[in-house]
């Protein structure tokens, strides 16, 4: 237990940023005996990354058909940026004396970099890593993630003001046995088709049964569909989809020949924005699914009627005075916006395979009470990400030895992000996990949550 690593960003203790933007802040690296090393340097980077396995059937030289299992796997770098804190990079050994150093980092995120994503199959990270070039043993590497969030307003479209509606019906054959041919009629409507975390989905649904057959139950689900795009070793690009639940709603049952009415909402929590590119190796939609519940025995299958469904970062002006579909909608006025949004932790419980760290999304007070920012709702166009012009300039680096060896430009070495699918591990071999935290005698500035949560602290 010889080393241990503090990440802390400026002005930031939550560590969510928007691209374009400035990140900085400093590691403190304290050593409880010295240390044979070459050099210490931080790199910050930004990079997607995703992989799966699938069986696949071939025919070989000798016409027999074998299964084999094959590793789809691609990896694309945003940014990366590499800074030289102390010592020579690829120079001679020196002797890193026991103490505190605290060194500072900081650099800006493109523009376009994309949202902060941990999935099944594929991840979207952006990390800090300090690493130790140890000169006759393996390199000391300690990293901290933090969410980066791709403005997506949705006031910059204009079809996403327009409601959703549909009328559809089904029939059953249990009906007909009887000769009975009337069917089941689903009309549904939103007041939206886009929507913030923290917002109410509000819909109106009428389930006209006119068939022999019960509806057990009316269900609305908010679906999640993200696809993992893989091109390993220039071969034909691969493609995996899934689809997981983020949100539901049970409304009840509708007896046959019956008629039923709801007026009922489904808020949408803290999940991934909808992708904006058609590019990114890792692309998120979403579905809003309505579901009339029949039992199989009666044939036919459940009524079912989807909707797509835009998930963005800016919510639509008007839309927190939203009182479901057929209302009149509010002018957009500078009180009509729901107010600053605070930080939460993605509801998905999806990792990518040892990745657990949890990206934080906007999600805004539409309930009228004040967020964990301190807002009462009246803000116009919200912004917790913390400024370029607000960033604590870097200090000097300081550390306990008196006569520290001189910076040198970085050399070319290994970046610290994934660049090949890696090798399985060893049966039984050992794996070491590092997480990090904010110093305990730091104080968070006043928009910042007062209940933020710290990590642990990593020991190597």
């Amino acid at each position: 237990m010889s080393s241990k690593v503090t990440f802390a960003f400026d002005s930031n203790p939550l560590g969510v940023y928007q691209a374009g933007q400035l990140v900085s802040g400093t590691a403190e690296l304290v050593t409880e005996r010295p240390k044979t090393i070459r050099s210490i340097f931080i790199t910050i980077n930004g990079y997607g990354e995703t992989r799966w396995q699938e069986s696949e059937e071939r025919v070989g030289d000798d016409g027999k058909t074998t299964k084999s299992l094959v590793t789809h796997t691609t990896t694309e770098v945003y940014y990366s940026t590499d800074q030289q804190v102390y010592g020579q990079a690829g120079g001679s050994q020196l002797e890193l004396p026991t103490g505190k150093y605290v060194f500072p980092f900081r650099t800006t995120i493109p523009p376009n970099a994309p949202t902060s994503f941990n999935g099944e199959h594929g991840q979207i990270k952006h990390e800090v890593t300090l690493t130790i070039d140890r000169a006759v043993r393996y390199n000391n590497t300690f990293k901290q993630c933090f969410s980066v969030i791709l403005p997506h307003d949705l006031n910059k479209r204009q079809e996403y003001k327009e409601p959703m509606q549909r009328l559809e019906s089904k029939s059953f054959w249990w009906g007909s046995i009887f000769g009975a041919h009337k069917p089941m009629i689903m009309d549904v409507s939103t007041s939206y088709s886009a929507y913030v975390p923290g917002q109410k989905i509000h819909f109106h649904l009428v389930l006209d049964n006119q068939s022999d057959v019960q509806c057990m139950d009316v269900k609305v689900r908010l679906l999640k569909n993200v696809s993992y795009r893989a091109n390993s070793s220039g071969a034909k690009e691969q493609l995996k989809v899934t689809e997981s639940r983020v949100a539901d709603k049970h409304c009840g049952e509708v007896l046959k020949h019956n008629k039923a009415k709801f007026d009922e909402f489904l808020v949408v929590p803290p999940t991934t924005p909808s992708t904006q590119s058609e590019k990114d190796p890792i692309r998120v939609s979403y579905t809003l699914r309505f579901i009339a519940k029949t039992f199989k025995l009666h044939g036919g299958g459940d009524l079912v009627m989807d909707f797509p469904l835009t998930i963005g970062t800016v919510p639509l002006l008007g839309s927190a005075d939203d009182k479901g579909p057929g209302q009149e909608k509010p002018q957009p006025s500078g009180t009509s916006h729901p107010g600053s949004p605070n930080f939460q932790e993605d509801v998905s419980e999806e990792q990518f395979e040892s990745n657990t760290f949890k990206p934080r999304y906007p999600v805004y007070p539409f309930d009228g009470k004040p967020g964990t920012n301190g807002s009462n709702g009246a803000a116009n166009f919200p912004s917790l990400y913390p400024k370029a012009e607000d960033a604590v300039p870097p200090a000097p680096v300081k550390i306990t030895n008196p006569n520290p060896n001189p910076v040198s430009p970085a050399a070319q070495k290994s970046p610290p992000y994934p660049t090949n699918a890696p090798a399985a591990a060893p049966p039984g071999g050992n794996f070491e996990v590092l997480g990090f935290s904010i110093p305990p005698d730091y104080k968070p500035t006043p928009s910042a949550p007062a209940d933020a949560p710290t990590g642990g602290i990593g020991w190597k």
